[in-house]
């Protein structure tokens, strides 16, 4: 795929097939983020793939879908749940300041990939960063920052045109539908 259509089709993903994913993407998609750039070339950022499908339900619960949606439209149901995730992690005693442009650059590098393997994600930051410490016995100098859901996409993401609210929105049929602000809206000069 080339990269101007992977840009345009990265959307997020919130319903997925009951397809595994291999081991080999998805370490492919940790070393995409590897690459990415770091301020000060302190790469601080440490990932932690999930895949077995035991800890996967174990993690389903501490994390948090779709605000903008009517709450019975949120949460993926049975049978269209992430088939794996990836927690985003800062390690406090290699970086412990200046890493949010890193695990930004990090994180779309994941989602960028994965869109190249025909995957969908959410990105998502409102998580139960205690539970998730918990389950995984993460140490303390680790800051938890997101975790990466995904899976083989079993809905439609698009965009349409902002009028007048951010809010994304999903039709009888289940495709959502985010509004974005057009070029001309946020090109403010050419000089």
């Amino acid at each position: 795929m080339e990269l101007e259509e992977v840009i345009y089709k990265r959307r997020t993903i919130r319903r997925f097939k009951e397809k595994p994913i291999s081991i080999d993407i998805l370490k492919k998609l940790i070393d995409f983020a590897r690459l990415a750039p770091m301020a000060r070339n302190i790469q601080g950022l440490e990932f932690i793939i999930v895949q077995k499908a035991e800890i996967r339900e174990e993690l389903f619960p501490l994390v948090r879908w779709a605000s903008s949606l009517p709450e019975d439209q949120r949460t993926p149901e049975e049978g269209r749940q992430p088939t794996a995730y990836i927690i985003v992690l800062v390690n406090k005693k290699i970086k412990n300041s200046y890493y949010d442009f890193d695990v930004g650059a990090a994180v779309e590098n994941i989602l960028l990939g994965a869109v190249n393997f025909g995957l969908g994600c959410c990105w998502m930051g409102s998580i139960d960063r205690k539970g998730i410490r918990k389950l995984f016995i993460i140490p303390d100098y680790y800051e938890i920052t997101h975790v990466i859901s995904m899976g083989y996409p079993d809905e439609e993401s698009v965009t349409e045109p902002y009028e007048d609210s951010f809010d994304y929105w999903k039709d009888d049929r289940g495709q959502i539908y985010v509004p974005k602000r057009g070029l001309n809206e946020i090109l403010l000069k050419i000089f």
